[in-house]
């Protein structure tokens, strides 16, 4: 759970995607502990590891209060400074676009914690059927970290607030900072958890009294937040919110554009082999020689038969098999054209060969 669509640190146009997940953490039930309930405030906490930071989400319902003016009460600076007790300075750094825009916090902390400041990106929509901010951590050039206070992080901080059918509005709070420090994460943890129901009071409390403050102040009708034709034109540019000592995002792998080769297999031709050839076939042949001559010291009308059987096996393809033959075949003395013809019959068995991939 945690950050929505953005990686931690990146300023970009807030889309469809991100509030879609703002609003399944909030209906989400798996993996939450629920922690607080009162007076129609209802907190969870994220079941998470051992010494990690836990996201917290609040649940709240008030019949007195409208969601215009809640919704209003989230976004009007001015009006925070009157009813936001923890807010030691607040600066608009400048719009990204009609629902986007970059800005400062900073907050006092109780002794002896130091004092935490922020840069927020801030995205906003509003459906007519529920209104919905998101705000994450990000960089500016013009507001650099500033001595006595520490650099805190919002990994993920939204709202989400509906019409109750019954009237009055219903407000969803979902949470996840980290303070920085050395502060341990068991006692961000627990404090986030006491300090979530506080905020959801005071901003009742707040969007109650809010009508009547706006109503006197010199522009009862500004809010860029509902009027685009409001927000000033001037645009800050997102270069502006790269760090440059951030070490860079890491590289997504390339898809591969090549084009695969269709390999047609070449149809191969039925080969021949002599004795003296076998070594070419296969490292893993075995050929049975059976050869049939006449013994010349022997009536020639009856013959007898010798057999061979040759089995090696050859590391060296290009080795060629020798039969050996014995030496009562041989005559001696005679001429070669004296000899009698020989007629030999060889009878080949030949297993399977891995090697070619075929029967030979």
């Amino acid at each position: 759970m945690g950050g929505a669509g953005w990686t931690r640190g990146e300023a970009r146009v807030a889309d469809d995607s991100d509030f879609e997940t703002l609003k399944t953490l909030l209906a989400s039930e798996d993996g939450w502990t629920l922690e607080y309930e009162k007076e129609g405030v209802k907190v969870w906490a994220e079941d998470a590891a051992h010494g990690a930071l836990r996201t917290v989400k609040v649940v709240a319902e008030f019949d007195d209060v409208e969601p215009d003016a809640l919704y209003d009460v989230l976004h009007d600076p001015e009006y925070r400074s009157v009813w936001d007790t923890h807010m030691l300075a607040a600066e608009d750094a400048g719009h990204i676009n009609v629902n986007n825009d970059v800005g400062y916090y900073a907050m006092s902390c109780p002794a002896p914690l130091k004092n935490r400041d922020f840069v927020l990106q801030r995205s906003w929509l509003d459906t007519g059927d529920e209104k919905m901010i998101l705000n994450h951590s990000v960089y500016h050039k013009d507001f650099p970290p500033r001595k006595g206070f520490v650099r805190a992080l919002s990994l993920l901080t939204g709202f989400v607030v509906r019409t109750r059918a019954s009237g009055g509005s219903w407000l969803g709070y979902v949470s996840r900072s980290d303070p920085r420090g050395a502060l341990p994460a068991w006692l961000v943890n627990r404090v986030t958890a006491q300090l979530a129901p506080r905020l959801v009071h005071q901003l009742h409390a707040a969007a109650r009294r809010y009508p009547g403050w706006k109503a006197l102040t010199d522009l009862p009708y500004h809010k860029p937040w509902r009027h685009p034709e409001q927000v000033p034109s001037y645009r800050i540019s997102l270069a502006d919110c790269i760090d440059p000592d951030a070490p860079p995002p890491p590289e997504e792998p390339k898809p591969d554009t090549s084009k695969t080769k269709l390999v047609v297999p070449q149809t191969r031709e039925i080969e021949s082999h002599s004795v003296e050839d076998l070594g070419d076939i296969s490292s893993e042949f075995s050929v049975e020689v059976e050869e049939e001559v006449p013994d010349l010291t022997q009536d020639p009308t009856k013959k007898k038969g010798k057999f061979y059987k040759l089995v090696k096996s050859m590391k060296n393809r290009r080795k060629s098999v020798q039969v050996a033959k014995s030496a009562d075949n041989l005559v001696d003395g005679k001429p070669l054209e004296d000899k009698q013809e020989k007629k030999k019959t060889f009878k080949f068995h030949r297993r399977f060969s891995l090697s070619r991939g075929r029967e030979d």
